[in-house]
Order: structure tokens, then C-alpha cells, then sequence
């Protein structure tokens, strides 16, 4: 029986009549619906790597040209999207994961599900136009925006010869520096300086700098000593720059850390200064901050930096003060092989390096310790079972001997997706300035492996802590477990302890396929876990057979079964232990767990995860079948059966 449950994102075309002119045409690939009451065109689509911008643009052509809708309120709920949803073709129900919100300014819908398909909603005022999905998945679920499209005003004719010409309407000299859309960007030639303004308002400077600027072969980021503004008249010469001239607020905001200005194109707008002298925030944030429905977007001061001196953090949360290269390019920490990467990818010309380069990443220590209980927790409950306990919106974890095997491991999955860093590489050669926090098991299994898990993104001290201080004392509490970390100076290159020795290069029977798949979900992955989860069984194991999976691993352009495994010195590599953990004398640590290789079923390459996408009685019925219940072994629970 072929286990067939992936289901294509269907590009049928819902047109109706457009109350002005002719209706465009819907780009094969995208579904799109006119709601004529509001002459809006809903368009849903794209690559994960798209934006409404580009989506709008790309699915609608005709007569006019379309944009999108930025000013467009979202939906929140399947109640008020449902009329949306229906001219599309589909019906929403929650998504399981990140409680059904995009914690963002874009709306989500599954690209498989059929007519019912998961929906993740905006908790945002406004629908943004700049931001994409990204690797966010659920358990291997992917996504496509939805985008409100709006047809793109024609441009004023200009006057006939002999006619009167009237007055322009801004009185600022706009000169703008070319930077990316929706921003708008001038540079100060005198004091070296590009402003940036556009961003959305949960966006800081330092996001604006770089994805603004990105397309330059230098490397721009935020200006975070630069005298802030603190009226109209010393903000001046930026303004006109810009194509505008300052206003005063009506509801007399003072910020702090940033200046605010309304994301209209008007050529007055209401301009917030802050009342005291200081420098800009590199982090500050508009936020939901609105006067009468009057939303804001910051200027920001942006400059040339050289990669290892361009991302500022705060210490002693991280490990530095600014992200510098590891001085051991070969080592082995977290840290030091995520850096190894980045630079390896703009030196072998990736497609996901930037032309500026990538700047090294930095490490959140300060949740390291929190970090460790989870690996702790989830070598026996689970990947991901201890989800959002540090306060992380997106995760990895996987088994090995270094954290360096680890990350190897996921950056070898390129090879599935034709050369690209998606799913759990995508994370290590990010764009921009990031941060991230690691944690690792305190004492490796008899295999000599650890359980690493890998926090991306974010470093949220307070509630690192504050989970530390609730499981002071207990057997759960955080703990260092004898790693170095880096401290907060110039140092980044934490080292771990002396681990067992092993050839990080198995034989070469094995020596592609299994080393791609290290346990793991989503690379934003669920708080929720699924109700089958792996559990390692604390009791009456040696009741439990221990099964070698039935199906072939592909190897280049071979399908090795475990006995060609086990027979050519395949057993040296964790994957090839998981897959066949008779035969590879590996049973202590797989016999209830999934295999972590691809395997072939029917006439398609799969994995263990692609399960997670099945209803409950659909996956009782595959897991019915000996060669999947022999190879995911954890989902379908063969151990507490």
C-alpha cells in the first residue's frame, strides 16, 4: 500500500467581474478572488520566500498593474475571514500550531488540506506588505500567504503643450538613495549616512537597515551611535531628502529611542519627536502605538560596517558586545560551526548569501542553562516536547557526538532541495545580524551520542529565568553541565569538554542519505506536540522486540536494505543505528523511536515526519503495515501497544 499524503496547492483561478475595466488574469500557480464590494483582489501563492509586494505583482497582470493593499485591516478570526476563505475555494479551521497566530502581519493557510485547510491569523492591526513566511512549518506543514491586491493607481498624465501646469503639491525636494520596496531611503553624503523609513511597525532599525539595503555589496546596519532628532527643524534636511516636511502629532506622543512618522505619502506628516537628547535605538519599536487609527514607521540612520563589526547586542545576555568571527574556524561548538557555514556559503556562492556577505551569528548564553532541560527533557520525551520553554519561536534538535555533527547534519539536507538552505538549514545562513541559544544533555547514551536542541532567533532572558527559578531544587532545575560558554567580551569561541572519539566520516556505503535527517519537526516548531509522540519506555523493555526496519535507505542512486548496511560497515553512523537498530546492536537507544533516515515506500522517498500530517484514524490505518510500523517506530507507538 502507497502512503500517499501529499496533497499539491491547487492553482485554479476564481474570477469574477471587476466593477472597473477588464479583469486581470490569475497567474498559473496562485488563486485569486475578487471581493467587489472593496474592488480588492485576494491572492493567495508564492514562494515561502515571497512577499506581497512581489505576490501581487507576480499573480495579477491586464490592463493596469496591482499592488498590494497595505492599509488593508486583517482578519482575525474564521468567522470574519470565512467569505474570503469561500472565493478561494477552501474552509478555515485552526491551525494546531503557535496558537493558531502568525505573530505577524500576514495571514497563513496551508498548501495541503484540500477544502479544509489549517489557517493562521494575523495579530496585527494592518496586512503587511514586506514580510514572508520563511521555514516556518508545522510538523512539515507549509504555508502560503494570502495577500490583499489592489489595482495600482495610472500615473497623472502629463500636461499637453500650452496648457496650464499646476503647482506640485509637496514642497520638499525629494532625492531618494534606490533601495528595496516598500522602503524609502536618502543618503546624507556629508555625514555617510543612507536614512531608511518604511518598516513595519513591529520592525526595528536594525531589521529596516538590512532589508532595505540588501541588494549592496556592503553591508549596512544601523547607526546606534547617531544623535537622535528631537524636532522639525534639525530633522529638516532628512525630511525633504526624503520627500517630505514635518507636522506635529495630534495626540503629543513622546517616544523614546526612536522618532515616529505616519505611513502615509503624504507630503506633510505627523512627525513624534522625542523630548530628551540621546542616540537612536537600534531595537526600538513602533508597536500598535497609534492616534486615531494614525499608524507610524520609524527613520532609521543606517551606515557601511564590516561583517564581524555590524551586529550589536546586549551583554552580558550574549556572548559579545559585537558578533565577531570564532577564531577556531574548524571548531567544533554550536557557534563556532554555525560561523563555518555562513562564511562557506558565501564563499561557495550560495543562493541564500546576500550580496553583502552573512554576518556571524552571536550566542544568547543566557539561556543556555534552560536550554540544557530541554535536551534533557526531550531525549526522553521527545523532539520539541519542551517547545517554547525558554521562550523560542523556532527550533532544531538532533542527536550526535558534537554540536558541530549536528548542524552538519542539517545542512546536508541541501542536497534534497536542488542546493537550497531550506527546512532546518534554512535557519543557519539566515540573513542579517541573529542570535541564537543551545542547550545539550548532560551525559551522552551508550552510544556516546548527546541530544543537542538548537533555539533560533531570539533571546528572551526574562523568561529563561524565570523558568530556572521555577524548577530550582528539583530534578528538573537548570544546570551548566560542565560547557564553556563564551562570556560577554571579545571571545566567541565557547569549546566543549573532551567527548568519545569517533571517525565524524562513516563508511562510504552510508555516507550520504542517512546523515540528512536528524529528528526534528518544524523549524518554527509546536508547542503542541502530536498526541503519538516517540516516549522512551521506562520499564518491561526487554519485553520489547526491537525491529530493523523493512524499508530500503536510497544511497546516491542505490536502496540499501539494513542486512547491505550492517554487512558493509554502515552501523558507524547514528542514522544507519536508527534505521537498523537490531542489526546495529543500537537497541537500547532506537527500538522505541523513529527512524531519523529517508526509506523508500511504494515509489517514493520518505521520512518518518511525513507522517504528521495524517488524521488520527488514517494514521492507526498505516501504521497497520509492517514496513512502516518496523521503520517509525515512536509515531506509531509500537512500544505501548
Amino acid at each position: 500500500m502507497k502512503l500517499n499524503i501529499i496533497i499539491s496547492l491547487a492553482s485554479g483561478i476564481h474570477l469574477l467581474s471587476t466593477a472597473r475595466g477588464q479583469s486581470p488574469t490569475c497567474a498559473e500557480g496562485f488563486t485569486c478572488f475578487e471581493e467587489v464590494s472593496t474592488d480588492i483582489w485576494w491572492v493567495m501563492g508564492g514562494s515561502t520566500s515571497g512577499t506581497c509586494n512581489n505576490i501581487c505583482t507576480d499573480a495579477l497582470s491586464g490592463s493596469s498593474g496591482y499592488v498590494c493593499k497595505g492599509d488593508q485591516p486583517t482578519f482575525t478570526d474564521d468567522v470574519t475571514f470565512d467569505h474570503i476563505a469561500d472565493g478561494l475555494g477552501f474552509n478555515c479551521k485552526n491551525g494546531g500550531c503557535w496558537g493558531a497566530s502568525t505573530s505577524s502581519d500576514m495571514m497563513w493557510v496551508a498548501t495541503i488540506g484540500g477544502d479544509e485547510r489549517n489557517c493562521y491569523y494575523p495579530n496585527e492591526g494592518f496586512y503587511g506588505c514586506s514580510s514572508s513566511i520563511g521555514n516556518a512549518n508545522c510538523f512539515g506543514e507549509r504555508y502560503r500567504l494570502v495577500c490583499p491586491c489592489q489595482m495600482e493607481e495610472p500615473p497623472t498624465p502629463a500636461p499637453t503643450k500650452g496648457e496650464p501646469t499646476s503647482a506640485p503639491t509637496c514642497t520638499a525636494n525629494s532625492d531618494p538613495f534606490d533601495c528595496n520596496d516598500p522602503y524609502t531611503c536618502w543618503k546624507d553624503e556629508v555625514a555617510d549616512i543612507v536614512w531608511v523609513m518604511g518598516g513595519d511597525i513591529f520592525e526595528d532599525c536594525k531589521s529596516s537597515c538590512e532589508r532595505a539595503l540588501d541588494e549592496y555589496p556592503d553591508f549596512y546596519a544601523c547607526k546606534s551611535d547617531q544623535p537622535i532628532h528631537t524636532d522639525a527643524n534639525s530633522f529638516e534636511p532628512i525630511s525633504t531628502g526624503m520627500g517630505f516636511s514635518c507636522i506635529g502629532n495630534g495626540c503629543d506622543f513622546e517616544p523614546s529611542g526612536g522618532l515616529w512618522i505616519d505611513r502615509t505619502d503624504n507630503c506633510e506628516r505627523t512627525c513624534a519627536f522625542p523630548t530628551s537628547d540621546g542616540v537612536y535605538d537600534c531595537n526600538h519599536k513602533v508597536g500598535n502605538a497609534n492616534c486615531f487609527s494614525e499608524r507610524y514607521t520609524l527613520p532609521c540612520p543606517c551606515n557601511i560596517k564590516l561583517l564581524d563589526e555590524a551586529c550589536e547586542w546586549s551583554c552580558p545576555d550574549h556572548s559579545a558586545p559585537v558578533a565577531p568571527w570564532p577564531e577556531n574556524e574548524e571548531g567544533t561548538s554550536c557557534l563556532e560551526r554555525v560561523n563555518y557555514w555562513r562564511k562557506i556559503a558565501c564563499e561557495e556562492g550560495w543562493p541564500e548569501c546576500p550580496p553583502a556577505g552573512l554576518p556571524p551569528y552571536v550566542e544568547c548564553t543566557s539561556c543556555h542553562e534552560c536550554a540544557n532541560t530541554q535536551s534533557e527533557y526531550d531525549a526522553i520525551f521527545g523532539s520539541h516536547a519542551s517547545f517554547t520553554r525558554c521562550g523560542e519561536m523556532s527550533q532544531g534538535s538532533g542527536g550526535g557526538r558534537t554540536c558541530a555533527d549536528v548542524i552538519d547534519a542539517f545542512v546536508s539536507e541541501r542536497e534534497d532541495t536542488d542546493g537550497f538552505c531550506q527546512g532546518h538549514c534554512g535557519p543557519i545562513v539566515s540573513p542579517g545580524c541573529n542570535t541564537f541559544h543551545w542547550g545539550r544533555t548532560e551525559e551522552p547514551n551508550g552510544a556516546g551520542f548527546y541530544h543537542f536542541t538548537l533555539n533560533w532567533g531570539n533571546c528572551n532572558t526574562g523568561k529563561c529565568d524565570a523558568h530556572c527559578e521555577s524548577v530550582e531544587g528539583t530534578d528538573e532545575a537548570c544546570f551548566p553541565s560542565g560547557i564553556d560558554t563564551p562570556g560577554c567580551g571579545p571571545s566567541t569561541s565557547p569549546t566543549l569538554p573532551p567527548t568519545p572519539s569517533s571517525s565524524t566520516s562513516p563508511s562510504s556505503v552510508i555516507s550520504s542519505a542517512p546523515t540528512k535527517n536528524p529528528t526534528l519537526p518544524p523549524t518554527s516548531a509546536t508547542s503542541s506536540p502530536p498526541t503519538k509522540y516517540p516516549t522512551m519506555m521506562p520499564t518491561s523493555e526487554a519485553t520489547i522486540p526491537c525491529y530493523d526496519s523493512m524499508l530500503r535507505v536510497p544511497v546516491n542512486e542505490n536502496n540499501f536494505s539494513c542486512e547491505l548496511i550492517s554487512s558493509n560497515g554502515g552501523c558507524t553512523n547514528i542514522f544507519a543505528q536508527s534505521h537498523c537498530p537490531n542489526l546495529c546492536n543500537a537497541c537500547l537507544d532506537f527500538k522505541c523511536v523513529d527512524s531519523m533516515a529517508r526509506f523508500i515506500l511504494g515509489d517514493q522517498n520518505r521520512k518518518c515526519e511525513d507522517l504528521q500530517s495524517l488524521s488520527p484514524s488514517r494514521l492507526d490505518e498505516v501504521c497497520a503495515l509492517p514496513q512502516v510500523h518496523t521503520t517509525c517506530r515512536g509515531t506509531c507507538n509500537i512500544c505501548n501497544m
